[in-house]
């Protein structure tokens, strides 16, 4: 938008070339700023809001700003997941070949977290898969990555995961998208595990180096990994690797109800990272960090088919909305993990 100087009349011929050339550098200076801005897309995955504010990541400003505030609320993705009909079980080996994950919810592939768009030219990509039952909710990620890195200390807690190869999931148990107690659950190639429980967006917070949240609290999670590659051998072009796992719905002592009932929806975000940065289910869009929980995409539990107790749905996920206008492929347009 132009400035009260860009909407002066100049009849003096010098003085209205002086201030043409004026303009074009105040267009220039806006659109380097925008695109900026665009670039960074947002901020880390533990790159939180200053000292001392509530939960809100630091304010952006310029051109990338006001173009965000023009922008219309992007739609949410949505994913109805079936529970396992009785008697299914689901071994947790990596390997995600029962019958029951064949026919499981899936996110389909993952989106560049800046734009909403898929991005093959980003360095790790994958896709989700979801089940329940009234024990456990279950996790099942396929990750594409040519370059499979573990680097962490044998069963090293809580390591910082996101610093190299890692999945995680975000889940809000309240399904508000308000960033009131969450949590956060990452598992690596080497199949560690980082879990933290949260109270508000990125607190507590105890500095550049942590603790994150509370990470004292433990999910209790079961799972494993199966490699397609060698881990930490850059001699050899990897595939990737699959994570499976099953979290017990007890662990989520903050949530108003677990396990679920049909019909209930909580907020989840999926990712597949490497180096502090990576691909989501559903995009941040430039609204703060991974941790954003009003772009967390909703996911809705429903009953096994056949189930009288609760009404079926489709186990996939709908085709998502038109992400806005972003950067270039192969820009880096996605927010960090902190």
């Amino acid at each position: 938008m132009r400035g009260p100087c860009c909407r002066r009349r100049v009849a003096d011929g010098a003085h209205g070339a002086h201030g043409a050339h004026a303009r074009v550098r105040a267009l220039a200076f806006a659109a380097v700023a925008f695109a900026a801005a665009c670039s960074r897309g947002g901020r880390g995955e533990q790159e939180a809001a200053p000292s001392g504010a509530t939960g809100r990541a630091p304010a952006s400003s310029g051109a990338g700003a006001a173009q965000s505030q023009r922008r219309p609320p992007a739609v949410v993705k949505e994913l109805s997941v079936r529970k396992l009909a009785p008697g299914a079980a689901i071994v947790i080996d990596g390997r995600l070949d029962e019958p029951a994950w064949q026919a499981a919810a899936t996110t389909g592939p993952f989106v560049n977290v800046g734009t909403g768009r898929e991005d093959r030219s980003l360095p790790t990509q994958g896709e989700a898969r979801l089940l329940w039952d009234d024990g456990f909710l279950y996790v099942g990620f396929d990750v594409s990555d040519r370059t499979i890195t573990g680097g962490f200390p044998e069963g090293a807690r809580d390591p910082h995961l996101w610093e190299r190869d890692t999945v995680e999931v975000m889940i809000d148990p309240d399904g508000d998208g308000d960033n009131k107690d969450y949590y956060e659950i990452q598992i690596n190639p080497q199949n560690l595990v980082f879990d933290s429980q949260f109270d508000d967006y990125n607190a507590p917070r105890g500095g550049p180096s942590g603790p994150f949240g509370h990470e004292a609290w433990s999910a209790g999670l079961a799972s494993a990994v199966a490699l397609r590659g060698t881990l930490d051998d850059d001699s050899d072009e990897d595939r990737g690797y699959v994570v499976e796992a099953k979290i017990p719905w007890s662990s989520f002592t903050k949530a108003k109800a677990a396990p679920p009932s049909p019909g209930d929806a909580w907020r989840m975000n999926f990712y597949a990272m490497q180096d502090n940065g990576g691909a989501a289910w559903s995009p941040i869009l430039g609204e703060g960090n991974f941790h954003r929980a009003r772009r967390f995409g909703r996911v809705r539990f429903v009953a096994a088919e056949g189930d009288a107790g609760g009404a079926g749905a489709p186990a996939t996920a709908p085709s998502a909305p038109s992400a806005p206008a972003g950067p270039k492929p192969g820009d880096r347009a996605d927010p960090l993990d902190r």
